[in-house]
């Protein structure tokens, strides 16, 4: 057991029991009665002299008639006693039970809850104290856990000192071991309580018998020492003064001693109280006590039985040495993060290794052209899935396309207007027209791709309208510019797209041989192993480019392909060579292939099964390519004899007509649309058929002199001109027997679309690449990108490990004290800080690749949420989880940081959450903005103000603008900069030596100044693990929801 030190006020205790045993023997032998107190009563006094009052007066201690007992103090402003701790009443006469509560004002040491705490019961003529408290007024600590109410912040745990030896303030209680004065007493049972300031250098007890006081004694001047090594305490106090409580033993009841005058006039000090802390055992002296004690007992000081108590925290025991700094690292924790570090770096060569070596876009080094029939493993081979039955007729009626009028809204505006047409299986359907025709749109309208107008008219497979998300995935649609990842290879490329949309049942080898005879049929076999390329690293040509794009559709082996300029960029040759691959899938596989064409060679043009001929989106034919002459023949615009019939249709559709600026000319139209609008007379349309044949013929010889005549006439005038010669074409062969055939082949395909369900029924959906393997593919193709792209991850990499370097010199073994407290403050700022705003990468990451995902996903490789995991898994883990490892391992050990209570492993885990928080935050941001600069503002924005409510510019608590007080619990920097703080600083006992005092803080009390909670550590990492879950779930939302293709 530890010892407890008692006051030397004990031996006033000691010597009122002497001098009452002394006097025992006169009371006993005189007849001399005692002392009637109650004549000097003040009260009664009081009221004796004011017999005209009705009352007595009330308790002020200010009127000298009232005294405050325990020599407790009086308040000049209310006139009420300021009781000790442990006393309470209006002149603090009676103890207080239930237990000791912290102090209101340290300085003054007045009880927080003294009004509070339950006065004794006389009754029962003792206290029940609190569990954990003991002694006659429950002031004494038995327990460690009732003193972490004492403590600064609710966090911090407190102990119950019992060694004895004062720090603050302690308090004590004992019993009289003197065995002639138990002796005497018959019995009863002498005690003492005390109490001692070492700030105020006073202390103070009372003297109980059978837990009755009799007296109170003051002490003033006190010195308190003591000695580890002899484990000793000695207190010493210059000056003492006592009082008697009246009627009370040894203190004027009735058959006991009066010491009153002894206790006033013979104790005046010094007195000297001694103990030995191993046994408890003290002693306690005062020269006119000792002498009386000497004289009666024999005995040379009274001694006593002391049990003591005070709450504090463990670091201000006194002896204690405050452990080794484990935050410093040795040799053998350098060899540790080394380690790590090593098996860190195994750990990722060993996943790019399995990723090179099991994904399919990293086996390329043994592939070689495929001999006919010879695909090898399981699963359905490439000719059993490219002769399929499977065929789709494609019909259309009246398809039209109109957008909001910004002249006009009541009028929207006319895009493509009432277009139909018909393409069978193993023919191929080519939309042509001038530029701004509306070819690409009614393209777009039949790939069933979402469009920001209104589209009205039936669209049908097999005379069967087919939802949308069915319909995309019986289709491959080639756009007119190339979205390629610039870091693939043409094989690895195309590739990707068979992995991903060909048949799950489909071998492996299979799906290879596929690509290599589609890149084989394209002519870009020979370039199979060169990248891709963009604006910075130079790759393949325009025209390879436009190649792969079509390989990229062409290897699905589609029922319906729609291409939008497929030969734009190539030169003649390679246009040819690509028409001619597309006409052998075409009449081979019986595919449906519909493409958009602008002015293709006349050999290419003779291809064509179908056209349909656009011009301001009006339909002028759509039938039979090779009867388009006859058409126009009919309509009086023979195509010249020599001319290229492309060139000719082109002309007949550019955007501004062949007639001169002229009223003359434009009044010829007029009389020719007269003409035929008014009659059907044969003469009328042989005149009508030469006047317009031989205006055409001119313009075909002098075309490019008379367009340049045309761009200088007034707009108006041309737009009036070409409307006229649009509708009058497009009214002559709807009046016509092609468009009346047109409807007949769409009515006869219908029927027997109804009539014969097996052979033109809805063709089947084979699945493709599963979820699994879709992320599988995504995420090898993401690593491939990276590892052929290292500059981001290298520079990332790089810079973090030379910021850790400059900032483990810069705070090079931060010290414990206050100025090291702000050292960590800004160190950790500034990391969260530093991985903030690198985050900005991925916004330029996703706006590149946004494109791309648009094109891809609308052809249906694969679901948005396997491109924003994979997206998840090979671009923000190796950015977002690395990094902060890197760092940790090389600024933890130059700075000295906190390494108790696994606070490396916590620093690394509140790093990684927060910057994998922020990083999906900015993706969102990303996402949901398309624009690249309203996004990286945004996100700035966004960082500023998360930052600004971090904690380090402003006391959060003490934000009361309700507008801002709860804006720091949207900030990812709160909880990352305080979870930091609190793993690094709350364990931590800060010390700083100013003005010649040695200061000593615990961490937590200056965090809970600067408004952070101590207890929040944890709570802080699963905020952060909460804002990872919200932000990954918006990111997909958005992602999902908001880039669509939208044209």
């Amino acid at each position: 057991m530890v010892m407890k030190p008692f006051p030397f006020y004990n031996g006033l205790h000691l010597l009122s029991l002497i001098i009452i045993i002394t006097k025992i023997v006169l009371v006993q032998s005189s007849s001399q009665e005692t002392f009637d107190y109650k004549n000097n009563d003040l009260l009664n006094f009081n009221v004796n002299k004011n017999n005209n009052e009705t009352c007595p007066p009330c308790f002020n201690c200010m009127l000298p008639i009232f005294e405050c007992k325990q020599y407790s103090n009086c308040n000049s402003y209310t006139g009420q006693c300021d009781c000790i701790d442990g006393f309470g009443g209006d002149d603090c006469a009676l103890p207080l039970c239930g237990s000791l509560q912290p102090p209101i004002d340290n300085d003054k040491g007045n009880s927080a809850n003294n009004l509070n705490r339950p006065l004794r019961n006389e009754t029962l003529g003792k206290c029940t104290c609190d569990d954990g408290w003991g002694g006659i007024n429950c002031n004494v600590c038995e327990q460690d856990n009732v003193c972490d109410i004492f403590m600064p912040d609710k966090s911090i745990k407190g102990t119950c000192n019992k060694n004895g030896i004062i720090v603050k303030k302690i308090n004590q209680y004992c019993d009289v071991t003197n065995e002639k004065i138990l002796s005497i007493l018959k019995g009863s049972i002498p005690q003492v309580t005390f109490a001692c300031n070492k700030l105020d250098k006073n202390c103070n007890f009372q003297f109980w018998v059978d837990q009755i006081e009799s007296f109170y004694c003051g002490l003033d001047n006190c010195t308190f020492n003591y000695d580890l090594e002899k484990n000793t305490t000695h207190y010493e106090c210059e000056d003492i003064k006592c009082k008697c409580i009246p009627g009370t033993f040894l203190c004027g009841k009735n058959g006991s001693i009066d010491i009153s005058e002894f206790l006033s006039e013979t104790i005046r000090g010094p007195g000297d109280f001694a103990c030995e802390l191993g046994e408890n055992n003290c002693k306690f002296s005062e020269p006119a006590m000792n002498d009386l004690i000497l004289t009666v007992f024999g005995d040379p000081y009274i001694t006593l039985k002391c049990d003591s108590g005070e709450c504090m925290h463990y670091s201000e025991i006194p002896g204690y040495v405050l452990p080794p700094d484990r935050s410093r690292f040795g040799w053998r924790s350098n060899i540790v993060l080394g380690i790590t570090f090593l098996v860190l770096v195994t750990l990722v060569g060993i996943s790019v290794l399995n990723i090179s070596k099991n994904s399919p876009l990293f086996q390329n080094s043994s592939i070689r052209l495929p001999i006919s029939g010879d695909d090898t493993g399981n699963g359905v081979s490439q000719e059993s899935f490219l002769k399929t039955d499977s065929s789709a007729t494609l019909s259309f009626e009246n398809v039209s396309y109109y957008i909001n009028n910004e002249e006009n809204e009541f009028e929207p505006r006319k895009i493509i207007h009432k277009v139909s047409g018909l393409v069978k299986p193993g023919e191929i359907l080519a939309i042509m027209g001038g530029s701004g025709a509306g070819k690409t749109t009614l393209l777009d309208i039949l790939a069933k791709k979402r469009k920001t107008g209104r589209v009205s008219g039936t669209l049908k497979i097999n005379g069967i309208d087919i939802p949308r998300n069915k319909y995309t995935k019986l289709i491959g649609f080639v756009d007119q510019d190339d979205y390629l990842l610039p870091t693939l290879t043409v094989y690895e490329t195309v590739l990707n797209s068979a992995l991903l949309r060909l048949p799950r049942s489909m071998s492996f080898a299979a799906k290879r041989a596929r690509v290599f005879q589609v890149l084989d049929e394209l002519r870009i076999l020979d370039i199979k192993d060169r990248i891709i390329g963009n604006d910075y690293e130079r790759g393949i040509s325009g025209g390879e480019k436009r190649r792969v794009s079509i390989a990229c559709e062409l290897v699905t082996s589609p029922l319906i392909l729609f291409l939008d300029e497929p030969t734009s960029g190539l030169d003649s040759n390679n246009a040819n060579n690509v028409v001619e691959c597309l006409l052998r899938l075409s009449k081979d596989y019986k595919r449906t292939l519909i493409f958009s064409i602008h002015q293709p060679r006349s050999n290419i043009f003779h291809l064509f099964d179908k056209l349909v001929l656009l011009s301001n989106g009006d339909m002028i034919y759509s039938g039979d390519a090779i009867k388009v002459n006859d058409f126009l023949r009919n309509s009086g615009y023979e195509c010249p004899e020599g001319y290229n019939i492309a060139d000719y249709l082109i002309d007949i559709t550019f955007d501004l007509a062949p007639n001169l600026k002229t009223n003359n000319a434009k009044s010829r139209i007029h009389d020719a649309e007269n003409i035929l609008l008014q009659g059907n007379d044969s003469a009328q349309k042989n005149m009508t058929r030469s006047v317009t044949q031989g205006e055409w013929e001119h313009f075909a010889t002098h075309r490019d002199e008379m367009r340049n005549l045309l761009q200088e006439s007034s707009a108006p005038e041309n737009e009036t001109v070409n409307s006229m010669n649009s509708k009058l074409l497009c009214k002559k062969f709807r009046d016509g027997q092609f468009f009346d055939q047109l409807v007949s082949e769409i009515d006869q395909s219908d029927t027997e679309a109804s009539t014969n369900s097996t052979s033109l029924a809805v063709p089947s959906v084979k699945k493709a690449a599963s979820f699994g393997q879709q992320l599988s593919i995504l995420c090898s193709r993401s690593f491939k990108n990276v590892y052929r792209d290292p500059k981001l991850l290298l520079e990332n990499y790089g810079l973090t490990v030379l910021l850790a370097l400059f900032l483990g010199a810069l705070y090079y073994n931060i010290t414990n004290d206050i100025s090291g407290f702000q050292n960590r403050m800004g160190l950790f700022f500034f990391i969260l800080t530093y991985f903030g705003f690198i985050t900005f990468t991925g916004l330029s990451s996703f706006s590149f690749e946004r494109i791309i995902f648009i094109k891809e996903r609308s052809n249906n490789y694969y679901s948005p949420l396997a491109y924003y995991l994979s997206k998840i898994i090979s671009d923000l883990i190796p950015l977002r989880v690395i990094p902060p490892v890197l760092l940790a391992l090389v600024i933890y050990p130059m700075a000295g940081l906190n390494l108790r209570e696994s606070g490396f492993l916590k620093f690394i885990i509140i790093l990684i959450l927060f910057n994998f928080g922020i990083s999906l935050e900015i993706l969102t941001i990303g996402i949901t903005f398309k624009d690249l600069n309203n996004s990286i503002i945004l996100s700035v924005l966004v960082l500023l103000g998360s930052l600004l409510f971090s904690g380090l510019f402003i006391n959060t608590q003490d934000i009361t603008n309700v507008a801002f007080k709860y804006l720091k619990n949207i900030s990812i920097f709160y909880y990352a900069y305080e979870a930091l703080l609190i793993n690094e600083v709350k364990t931590l006992i800060l010390r700083e030596k100013k003005y010649g005092l040695n200061i000593e803080v615990p961490g937590a009390t200056i965090l809970s100044t600067f408004g952070f909670k101590v207890q929040n550590l944890f709570f802080d990492i699963k905020i952060l693990a909460l804002f990872n879950v919200v932000f990954l779930i918006l990111g997909y939302l958005s992602l999902k929801h908001l880039v669509v293709e939208q044209k």
